[in-house]
């Protein structure tokens, strides 16, 4: 007889664990920037909520040549959800102007023809729910995965795993399922999972806002899946513990705010589903939906955290590897570790990419563009200073974290801070205000009981999943500070946000039922990974990507010659293709193959011209940025 799964009630997924010390399983199991609508470069169109974008033309025999950009549309926040508190323009606020969009590659579509043999598509005709009215809550969860029509012309499902593969009587978490099948079912290649990052971000969103675009790369034989990994997103049970969103504030660079944000990380690790929510755990996940799908190994392209993922799948099953590409790469090791400390080492080469392009632009293109790149960094400069001098309100702005998102996707947020410093240089100081809601998603602190699903910074999934990985550490004070100064000497931008994450883990009671602690390195998988990582990312340096290449035998490394989080960031005709022959031929790039873009900041159009390495030397942001540890 089999045994029923019981279900975790939705509400009770704010319940405090059970138990901080559960028993551990004696097995070497011991227990996401990026989401995008469609938009070109022209024409635009302006949606209501004043964010540009526009439909993409795809051809359907080759890649085409021009560029499009794909950009996040801004979510709206009713007055009647907003904390009114503002922050002053002051010493560390007036950074606010260096900023952060979210936007992504362009992706193309191209046609190769091969035929491999293929498991059976997905089925076409389940129940339907339409598009504007479809919920997820009421699509029942079932052990058995049952497609349901949802969307335009997508399939959902929501299906039912054990929370402890250990017991199978445990209570069982729904796990959310977006797909979109392939169309070329003559040439079907079975389904590639998506994996956006974070850890905590929602790969059904992920598949919303990029999954069509995805699917123009690696051709319409494919199916594309998202889902929710356990805890996440629309996922149940949920890992959010905050009532309202306020009180989820980055640690700044003041010393009176170590004291708040130890505490509060004191008190997230004492409420939380953590036990049962580990990287491990998601993997054992994906194997189960694989086998779901009729599948016996795993097609994955994972993002930024994902990397993460799929370094743990491939070390954990070696044998399972169909196709599996890491892009914007962190390595797993450090990861584990809980120290976060490989990740900003070239966060300020993209920083630096602001004043070089902006220069090389010219003034049709830039407009801050002068004589040279430090004259261009003077008047920036110079522009802060006064907004310093003479402060301007703006709703909730953290400025460390908004300057080093910004570096994020430079494509789209440095065309934009040249044009409000130039507006703030003309006396107008309404452009930081004006300039706040293209840079942040919202720029108010949201004060309703409900988070954004979409964003992994709006609920506390990024925390537990990257705590309950670690090894544990216990909180230290000063070894904390020394830890913070050698973030600050790699990035003074991005060493607040980093720090925090590290900081959350050191009060990390909570021992995972399974998690992870053999080897993080393969000398073999069934068929070889493909390392995908751009020359110059904030928070993935191509350091990482380079080791990873070395710990998994076989693997293959493809460079981007551009700047940004992962190689969304850019548009790349040449990397598409790679991805698209990998995906369908199992091809790796040749050693040392390097891709160039077809758009550079300010530049725009270069056609697929190497970007221009920037020089080894950087400018320094720390003395913008008041030291505090």
């Amino acid at each position: 007889m089999k045994s029923v799964i019981p279900v975790v009630d939705a509400a009770a997924q704010s319940a405090p664990c059970a138990s901080s010390t559960p028993t551990t399983s004696s097995r070497t199991l011991v227990d996401t920037e990026d989401v995008f609508a469609h938009s070109p470069s022209s024409p635009v169109v302006e949606t209501d909520s004043g964010n540009p974008f526009a439909m993409d033309v795809f051809d359907d025999v080759k890649l085409k040549s021009e560029a499009h950009v794909f950009q996040q549309p801004i979510a709206k926040v009713s007055k009647s959800s907003v904390c009114h508190r503002r922050t002053v323009f002051g010493r560390r606020s007036k950074l606010l102007v260096v900023v952060a969009s979210v936007v992504t590659l362009v992706w193309y579509h191209y046609d190769f023809l091969h035929d491999t043999e293929l498991p059976n598509p997905v089925p076409r005709s389940p129940q339907n729910f339409g598009a504007d009215d479809f919920d997820w809550y009421a699509l029942s969860p079932s052990r058995a995965l049952n497609w349901t029509s949802c969307y335009s012309g997508e399939k959902c499902a929501r299906l039912l795993l054990p929370l402890d593969y250990d017991t199978p009587d445990s209570p069982a978490t729904a796990i959310a399922l977006r797909m979109i099948p392939a169309t070329d079912l003559e040439k079907y290649r079975g389904t590639i999972f998506l994996n956006p990052g974070g850890p905590g971000g929602s790969g059904t969103d992920f598949v919303r806002r990029v999954g069509q675009n995805i699917s123009r790369v690696v051709g319409p034989s494919f199916d594309i899946l998202g889902f929710d990994p356990r805890g996440t997103g629309r996922s149940t049970p949920s890992r959010d513990i905050w009532d309202i969103q306020e009180g989820n504030q980055l640690l700044n660079a003041s010393d009176s705010s170590l004291g708040l944000f130890h505490s509060r990380a004191k008190l997230l690790a004492q409420r939380c589903i953590g036990r049962f929510v580990t990287t491990a755990n998601v993997v054992s996940d994906m194997l189960e939906i694989n086998k779901k799908l009729g599948q016996d190994k795993l097609q994955y392209w994972g993002f930024s955290y994902g990397s993460v993922l799929g370094q743990y799948f491939a070390a954990m099953h070696p044998d399972k590897v169909k196709r599996l590409i890491v892009d914007g790469v962190y390595e797993a090791e450090d990861y584990r570790r809980g120290r976060w400390g490989t990740n900003i080492v070239d966060a300020e080469h993209v920083a630096d990419a602001f004043f070089t392009f902006c220069h090389q632009a010219g003034a049709e293109k830039c407009s801050l563009h002068d004589s040279s790149p430090e004259r261009i960094r003077e008047r920036f400069l110079r522009v802060l200073d006064e907004v310093e001098k003479s402060p301007v309100g703006v709703p909730r702005a953290e400025p460390p974290a908004i300057l080093f998102f910004g570096s994020y996707k430079p494509l789209v947020s440095y065309p934009i801070v040249a044009n409000t410093i130039r507006a703030l240089e003309t006396g107008d100081q309404n452009a930081l205000t004006a300039l706040a809601p293209q840079l942040v998603n919202p720029v108010e602190c949201k004060c309703d009981a409900v988070s954004d699903l979409s964003n992994p910074a709006d609920n506390e999934a990024t925390y537990s999943i990257a705590c309950s990985d670690s090894d544990g550490t216990q909180w230290d004070e000063d070894a904390f500070r020394e830890h913070y100064a050698t973030l600050e000497g790699q990035s003074p931008l991005g060493a607040p946000l980093w720090a925090y994450l590290h900081m959350q883990c050191l009060e990390w009671k909570i021992r995972p039922k399974m998690r992870w602690t053999g080897s993080l390195r393969a000398q073999s998988t069934s068929h070889p990974i493909l390392v995908l990582s751009v020359r110059y990312d904030p928070v993935t340096p191509l350091a990482d990507a380079r080791l990873v290449q070395t710990r998994f035998g076989g693997a293959g490394l493809l460079v981007q010659e551009s700047y940004g989080h992962c190689s969304l960031s850019s548009p790349s005709l040449c990397t598409a293709r790679h991805v698209r022959k990998y995906f369908i031929n199992g091809t790796l790039p040749e050693e040392g193959a390097v891709c160039g873009v077809d758009e550079l900041p300010f530049i725009g159009s270069v056609q697929g011209r190497n970007a221009t390495r920037m020089p080894p030397t950087r400018f320094r942001w720390a003395h913008l940025i008041p030291r505090s540890y």
